[in-house]
Order: structure tokens, then C-alpha cells, then sequence
């Protein structure tokens, strides 16, 4: 009879995930990720099989618990979600920046089941902001829904610089230019 797990998955993939949201997937190494959820190799290997599963399957715990397309979806849609979406990066709790944006960073030596779920998730993300777009008047979307997509993206890496406050004047700016396109 084997032993009985002693962890709940999901509680490991939160830590997991606060692992590689501070040291980036390159950077994580399973010694870390035992430090981090406090499961020893063999009970992490007994549930994921290996590194690139935990990171796998921590991009899409996040997805599923992240509120952005909550966001994206509130009714009514138009430029406050939009608004609501770019300053969201600003409340994440722990680590600075929106997990999924700071991936981008080792993006080209991710396994390939990882970028098809980032990618997913981004699609879904531009999706809910060419909606918003729609609903506030713009008859083609793509092109601002990209900007939009860039700009988050962008805001997200820096807030690994920066002090959370220094991108209000941006995101207030770019709101601005927005607001000014689509009037």
C-alpha cells in the first residue's frame, strides 16, 4: 500500500506558483519548489512528473483563479473595465506584475504544452478587451485591442522595477489617449 498524500494540490501549485512569479521558470529549481511548498521531491514527483508539469499545471491554476476575465466580462462592458483590467496589475498580492505577463521573460526555452496554455489565456484576455472596445463605440477593435494587450503586458514587466504608485501617471495617460481615440 503506498503512503497517503499529505498536501493538498492546489495549496502546492499557489506556492509553486509564488515560486516562479519571483524567480521566473529558468530560474525555479525543484530544490526550490520543495522549499517553497514544504513537499519533499518524491511527494511533488508522486502528484506532477516533473518541473515543467508543476509550472504547467501552475499557468493554469492561475488562469482559472486569476479575476481578469472577470473583469473583462462585467457587466456593463465598456472603457471601466478596461480601466479595471490595467490597474488590476497594481492589487496583485505577493509577488509585483501579473504572473502570466512576467512569464514572458523565459518564454522561448518554455515547453511547448505551457506557451499553447499562455497563449490560450492571452486570446481569451484580447478577446474580453475587444469586446469591452465594441460595447464603447469602436467598430474596429484590433488594432487598440493589441495596444492595449502590449501596453498591460509592458506594465506588468516594469512594476519588477518600479514602485507599484510610479505607473499610475501611465496607466491615467494612457487611459486618456484611449478615451480620446474612441470619442
Amino acid at each position: 500500500m503506498g503512503r497517503t498524500k499529505c498536501f493538498n494540490r492546489n495549496d502546492v501549485l499557489d506556492c509553486a506558483i509564488q515560486s516562479f512569479w519571483e524567480h521566473g521558470y529558468s530560474g525555479t529549481s525543484l530544490s526550490d519548489l520543495e522549499k517553497a511548498t514544504g513537499v519533499n521531491k518524491s511527494g511533488l514527483y508522486s502528484e506532477f512528473k516533473d518541473k515543467d508539469d508543476i509550472f504547467l499545471e501552475s499557468i493554469k491554476r492561475f488562469g482559472e483563479t486569476s479575476p481578469v476575465l472577470a473583469i473583462l466580462s462585467t457587466k456593463p462592458l465598456g472603457l471601466k473595465n478596461i480601466e479595471v483590467f490595467l490597474r488590476s496589475s497594481q492589487k496583485c498580492s505577493g509577488q509585483k506584475g501579473c504572473f502570466l505577463a512576467n512569464t514572458l521573460r523565459d518564454y522561448a526555452v518554455m515547453p511547448e504544452e505551457v506557451k499553447k496554455v499562455l497563449n490560450k489565456n492571452w486570446s481569451q484576455v484580447r478577446e474580453g478587451l475587444a469586446q469591452n472596445l465594441l460595447q464603447a463605440g469602436l467598430k474596429s477593435p484590433l488594432p487598440l485591442t493589441n495596444l492595449i494587450m502590449t501596453f498591460s503586458l509592458g506594465l506588468n514587466l516594469k512594476l519588477n522595477a518600479v514602485e507599484v504608485q510610479s505607473i499610475d501617471d501611465e496607466i491615467n495617460s494612457f487611459l486618456k489617449m484611449l478615451k480620446s481615440y474612441i470619442a
